[in-house]
């Protein structure tokens, strides 16, 4: 099969054609002729020279990209609910090799059925971002009418977080500093965003809810926006991240009696917890999304062959939403 990988760590210009070998699916697992897929952050820790807290250690030649939409073909032992012909979409195994082939291998219980109202571009940028920005929600738990902090709104898993956070019934306050970013952070539902280039974060959500500061705040990029997110929160209230901090950080919650809680998509079904979590999490996004309650922002979509210029654009951290590949047709 033709796939686009790495044989080293290194930047953009690393990523080459490849010819590899089709998989075949082993228990649990279902192969994927893959229709889309689209760029994480995940990607490019994986890809760069810098070994970074949370790069996993993995085989090369690698093929990247933990997203994937596209349809059935071949299935494994064990696999009950799904069959040749259906369309899917998920996150390959970040362990593994990733979407950005021809075919791809997913353990079938993580996996959903692709939305009809979405598109396989619109359904590969869903997955990896939408249930971690649905599983930080359910394991912060903010009450109904809670005022939460979503920094980097914009973003892959921040506008996804804005819009589930908005069909729970939250009051989100958003961070953005550019134009483009600001408007669709109130597209999404944000009933307030804070420019967190210009403004203290911390002050400004203390003001927004009578000092008291947001029960939950979300560190969707790490650095400043963890910072912003340590000072926002409240007395007893929780920080959820999803990037590891580079310091401690215990004397800034100490005092408040504040927990930081980090996730990592899908981490039930990676420690095998519990090896449905990560599918039923998927499923509930996906149910969502069939509903009209939330939907990815494509903000470009790049053929497979162009996909060094699409780590590019996400390296740039000036994209907004997501970037998808299109992976058929894109050789």
């Amino acid at each position: 099969m033709k796939a686009i990988g790495i044989h080293r760590h290194g930047d953009a210009s690393q990523l080459a054609p490849l010819e590899l070998p089709d998989p075949a699916p082993g228990p649990h697992q279902v192969r994927v002729r893959v229709i889309a897929s689209s760029v994480n952050p995940a990607d490019i820790r994986a890809r760069s020279p810098a070994p970074g807290p949370r790069r996993i250690e993995r085989q090369f030649p690698l093929v990247l990209g933990y997203d994937v939409s596209g349809v059935v073909d071949a299935v494994g032992p064990g696999v009950e609910d799904l069959a040749v012909g259906d369309e899917v979409f998920g996150s390959p195994s970040l362990f593994g090799q990733g979407a950005n082939a021809q075919l791809v291998l997913v353990d079938s219980r993580t996996v959903a059925r692709k939305p009809a109202a979405l598109s396989h571009e619109q359904a590969a940028c869903l997955s990896l971002a939408g249930v971690t920005a649905w599983e930080c929600l359910a394991r912060a738990r903010p009450a109904a009418g809670a005022t939460v902090l979503i920094t980097a709104g914009a973003g892959g898993v921040g506008h996804l977080m804005l819009q589930l956070a908005r069909h729970l019934g939250l009051r989100a306050v958003a961070t953005a500093s550019r134009p483009g970013s600001t408007a669709l952070c109130r597209e999404l539902g944000a009933a307030v965003v804070l420019d967190h280039a210009a403004q203290d974060v911390g002050q400004a959500c203390r003001d927004l809810t009578g000092g008291a500061g947001v029960a939950v705040a979300f560190d969707n990029a790490g650095g400043t926006a963890l910072d912003q997110a340590l000072d926002a929160v409240a007395p007893m209230g929780t920080v959820v991240s999803i990037v590891p901090a580079p310091v401690p950080v215990a004397d800034r919650l100490f005092m408040k009696a504040a927990s930081l809680v980090y996730h990592v998509m899908g981490a039930a079904s990676i420690w095998r917890l519990d090896p449905h979590a990560q599918g039923r999490a998927l499923a509930a996004v996906a149910a969502l999304a069939e509903q009209g309650h939330v939907r990815p922002t494509v903000a470009a979509t790049y053929p497979v062959r162009e996909l060094s210029q699409a780590h590019r654009a996400i390296e740039s951290g000036r994209t907004v939403g997501k970037i998808a590949i299109r992976v058929e047709g894109g050789w």
